[in-house]
């Protein structure tokens, strides 16, 4: 199956720039798994690589966020400079995740 390229925000995503998101998330993700430290996780090089990938890699962040439960809020405040989560929910990552997802249904429907 040919992978498409995906409109975001009126840019095109290349193919390769999606393979290369896969990579890095999941080399992000079996490298950290059992950091317990926020710092440690968003140091890590990879996520560094996905934040500078820019608003291309936003559905791909939220479709993690929304299939797993690696934190990427901390990517998407960097990424887009927005703070969805209201005051009181910050530290509760059900409650981050969750207003993170609604964000990304209001910008990017049916995705």
């Amino acid at each position: 199956m040919a992978t498409q390229a995906v409109p975001v925000g009126g840019e095109v995503a290349e193919p390769a720039l999606e393979e290369r998101f896969c990579k890095l998330a999941q080399r992000w993700s079996e490298e950290t798994a059992f950091y317990s430290m926020s710092w440690q996780l968003v140091e890590h090089p990879a996520y560094r690589e996905i934040i500078a990938m820019g608003a291309v890699a936003v559905p791909w962040i939220l479709q993690e966020m929304e299939h797993g439960t690696a934190r990427w809020s901390y990517a998407l405040e960097d990424i887009t400079g927005e703070d969805p989560v209201p005051g009181t929910e910050t530290g509760d990552f059900a409650q981050t995740r969750e207003a993170w997802l609604a964000w990304g249904r209001a910008r990017f429907p049916g995705k």
